[in-house]
């Protein structure tokens, strides 16, 4: 389920949900179910550790264009 997660949350990143409420409201239409707010604060977290989202956008053009395609 983790990684699906993560592949729902860069997917809608790169269709260009933009901030906390918009991120959730998608993942959640991906998902079909409720995330909770610790999960998606957990995911956000851990993208911009690894240097892959700063502030809901992509930071290496690459990754935008291959999540478009999850």
């Amino acid at each position: 389920m983790t990684g699906k997660r993560y592949r729902n949350a860069l997917k809608c990143i790169a269709k260009g949900e933009n901030s906390w409420s918009k991120l959730l409201s998608c993942m959640e239409k991906e998902e079909g179910s409720t995330i909770s707010t610790s999960v998606l604060d957990n995911i956000i977290q851990n993208l911009e550790k690894m240097s892959i989202i700063k502030d809901y956008e992509f930071l290496d053009p690459v990754y935008k264009e291959a999540s478009k395609l999850l």
